[in-house]
């Protein structure tokens, strides 16, 4: 019996996520949504910093077919340097406040943040390929628990120290801080991205039927069994749900009172749940599939917008009900990125046209996620003004707002039901041996410590 086995030198692509998940996680998060609130930027631009990597992912397209032909480590390396190297803008930006107006440096961000994403929507397309082709099928969930838990790790790291630096803060300096450290976090990156091991060479004929069959059409990639479900469920889930987390970061910050500090600790404690999350699944993922955990983090999805209605809602806004809600999403969150990731590898993995098909669902999924925060940026900015009175309750913009995203939840249930995986267990098998196991191993290791 042959026993599937890590390629030797994968602690490099662990130790590759990590730091650049502190560049991103600073660069690209709530540090920079925090940034341009306080030059003063409206929720439009607010939704287009959030839009723009999303957006730019389209570029996939264009180089996904020829990825094979560049070499997967080559289009990585060559991307993500000169990625890393706009960030030394960034930086210096916090500190142009004094000379040019608040409206050219947030002009400027734009500008940086659109030259950033753009060369990462170039070289994105290798990633998933490269890590699908020198990973067995049989540990990739294992694998991309602990590429998330390394992710997690970092981003609390980086989280923590950004707001320590941006806690009570006055001035734009610890901006300029904070954002340094997502450009060093970066260059790091590139030394692990180099010495990750090479995934198979493809002879040189198969790369030619590659390239021939990218001329048949991308939609033909939509009729392969499984993918578009797929592909449905997680684009409706980005738009309803996740290309929302920069407006609730506002409300934390606008409307419960959190100060920039306690928004980037609480987000830093989201990671580590998270963290905690993908040990928990690391061995059972692969065993149960992804399925299951999809339809757990779904409840959590109802419980989430719940919450923050209420908080909308209350006349008292308690922030530590936002700060638990603000952590524990974290949990969720790594779960359903590490099971969407391991059904989508295990979906188009095998497929002669990988790179083509992960190229094609990021895009899919990404341009309906940088597309709905500016929407949603929109709509809030007209929802400020309106007030609906349903029963007792008076809805103001942001209830409006958490309101719509809860009705919104129903497309998404839908799109999840068609969502199929063989072998997989249910949702119910799941929490029912959670909740069986649970007391068991509390009583082992209480037994254990005495």
């Amino acid at each position: 019996m042959i026993v599937d086995k890590l390629p030797p030198r994968i602690q490099y692509a662990y130790w590759f996520q990590a730091f650049n998940a502190v560049s991103w996680q600073i660069c690209l998060g709530s540090p920079l949504i925090l940034f341009a609130r306080e030059l003063g930027a409206p929720a439009v631009v607010l939704g287009l910093l959030a839009g723009l990597a999303p957006l730019t992912s389209v570029l996939q397209l264009l180089v996904a077919p020829y990825a094979e032909r560049i070499g997967y480590r080559r289009l990585m390396v060559s991307g993500w340097t000169a990625r890393v190297i706009t960030l030394m803008v960034l930086v210096a930006l916090p500190l142009m406040v004094d000379v040019l107006s608040p409206a050219v440096v947030i002009a400027a961000t734009v500008g940086v943040i659109f030259l950033f994403t753009t060369l990462r929507g170039i070289a994105m397309c290798a990633w998933l390929p490269w890590i699908t082709a020198i990973v067995p099928r049989s540990l990739r969930g294992f694998y991309l628990s602990r590429d998330r838990a390394f992710i997690s790790l970092a981003s609390v790291a980086a989280l923590a120290v950004s707001g320590l630096f941006l806690f009570d803060h006055r001035g734009m300096a610890p901006y300029s801080i904070v954002f340094g450290l997502g450009f060093l976090g970066g260059v790091v990156s590139l030394y692990f991205l180099n010495r990750i091991p090479e995934p198979p060479l493809l002879r040189r004929e198969q790369v030619e039927r590659t390239q021939t069959r990218a001329g048949a059409g991308w939609g033909a990639l939509l009729r392969s069994p499984g993918f578009a479900q797929l592909v449905l469920f997680s684009a409706t889930a980005q738009v309803v749900v996740l290309s929302s987390g920069a407006f609730v970061t506002v409300f934390a910050r606008e409307e419960v009172r959190l100060s920039d500090g306690a928004i980037l600790w609480a987000t830093a404690a989201s990671s580590l749940v998270g963290a905690v999350a993908l040990a928990l699944l690391r061995n059972r993922i692969d065993a149960l599939g992804s399925r299951p955990f999809l339809g757990l983090v779904f409840l959590w999805w109802v419980a989430y917008d719940a919450l923050w209605l209420a908080l909308a809602l209350s006349p008292t806004r308690s922030p530590l009900l936002a700060i638990a809600t603000l952590s524990i999403a974290g949990f969720f969150g790594s779960i359903y990125d590490l099971a969407l990731t391991r059904l989508l590898m295990n979906t188009v993995g095998d497929q002669p046209e990988t790179t083509r098909y992960f190229a094609l669902h990021s895009v899919i999924v990404s341009l309906l996620n940088g597309v709905a925060p500016m929407l949603w940026g929109a709509v809030l900015d007209w929802a400020r003004s309106v007030q609906v009175g349903v029963a007792d309750l008076l809805l103001n913009g942001y209830s409006l707002f958490f309101a719509l995203q809860g009705i919104l939840l129903i497309g998404v249930f839908w799109s999840l039901l068609r969502v199929h995986e063989p072998n997989a267990a249910s949702t119910r098998q799941v929490l029912r041996g959670a909740i069986e196991q649970a007391p068991r191993e509390l009583k082992r290791r209480f037994q254990l410590r005495r």
